[in-house]
């Protein structure tokens, strides 16, 4: 798959697939934040210290791959377990590429790395460390859609990205990365009064092409008509963020600047519709009963051109929610990509 729809994993480092597992994308690691390269439109944090402190991360945690021959193949080899040495980790990326290009992206991560271990590891694959200004690079050229590298940069510092943005990283280390100062000032914003967050100043129109798609290759579908007016309030979004905040009740909240006031008031309109249709199935389907509850009281509003929304849901609400589920939804897999656009 293109990098613009799913990153890339490489063999040494599944501690970016546990992201896509643990509850959270969390707090401003400042470090790692200015090792972000000019140009991003995404930027994502996950603060693993404090996810793993709260009940539910030592929740989810306990559910990942317990009893996964492969992963504890890799911690055996590599001296390294995700579940355990992460951190910190920032993600960012440029958005879906041009033409459909693969996109530029990094995940930054602190953590507990045996960088020695791991380059033995990586050599018994064939993937040879290189020197680069100072650092030793690993480029993996088995990616069908262009090279991925990783590198240790100190200070239990890791990159992982396409190679051209790693280099990047890598020559420019030393100075701070200039952000558009707009989405350096929501990240603080978002950071800050959240255990975790995201910024988004992609706009929505890759989203509603992405739904558009799907309808007119499913124009049969009776849900086309909901998915297309999706799609048209998604269009309207400029930017976006939202974050969770972790304890006994766990609240996620999401702000959308759109293009007008009446853009706000429709994108408000479908989340409400889609809200509706939960807890219409609240008896037919326990799953459905547990998120209805939730919307039940759920804060949405507009403030001229922007729509906030934000749920809150007992933290053992959300664990019998998960409990429901299939267990391949519940918990993920190691082989499952993590979608760097699912905001």
């Amino acid at each position: 798959m293109r990098r613009s729809m799913c990153m890339p994993r490489l063999y040494f480092f599944p501690l970016f697939v546990a992201a896509a597992c643990l509850p959270a994308l969390a707090s401003v690691d400042t470090a790692l934040l200015a090792l972000v390269p000019p140009g991003a439109k995404i930027v994502s944090g996950i603060d693993f210290d404090r996810a793993r402190s709260s009940e539910f991360g030592q929740y989810m945690t306990a559910k990942i791959h317990s009893n996964d021959q492969d992963l504890e193949h890799f911690v055996s080899e590599t001296g390294f377990d995700p579940r355990h040495d992460i951190q910190q980790m920032v993600f960012a990326t440029t958005g879906p590429g041009e033409n459909g290009n693969s996109s530029k992206f990094a995940i930054l991560a602190r953590g507990n790395f045996d960088a020695d271990r791991i380059t033995a590891a990586a050599r018994t694959k064939g993937i040879t460390p290189q020197a680069f200004h100072g650092v030793d690079l690993f480029v993996d050229k088995s990616q069908h859609d262009g090279p991925s590298a990783f590198a240790f940069l100190g200070d239990g510092v890791g990159v992982m990205g396409d190679s051209e943005t790693v280099k990047q990283i890598i020559s420019n280390r030393a100075t701070a990365t200039a952000l558009d100062p707009a989405l350096e000032a929501a990240i603080s914003k978002v950071g800050a009064d959240n255990d975790a967050w995201f910024v988004s100043f992609l706009s929505g129109g890759f989203l509603a092409n992405h739904i558009n798609a799907h309808i007119n290759g499913d124009s049969a579908n009776h849900e086309a008509k909901p998915q297309l007016a999706q799609a048209q309030a998604l269009q309207s979004v400029l930017q976006s963020s939202g974050g969770i905040q972790f304890g006994s009740s766990i609240r996620v909240s999401f702000d959308a600047l759109t293009r007008s006031p009446q853009d706000a008031t429709s994108l408000a309109d479908v989340v409400r519709f889609f809200a509706s249709m939960v807890q219409m199935e609240r008896q037919k389907d326990p799953r459905a009963g547990i998120a209805a509850t939730a919307l039940d009281n759920m804060n949405l509003a507009t403030d001229g051109d922007a729509m906030h929304l934000s749920v809150s849901m007992p933290e053992k609400a959300l664990e019998q929610l998960i409990e429901s589920m299939p267990p391949h939804s519940a918990t993920g897999s190691h082989a499952v990509s993590v979608h760097p656009h699912a905001q």
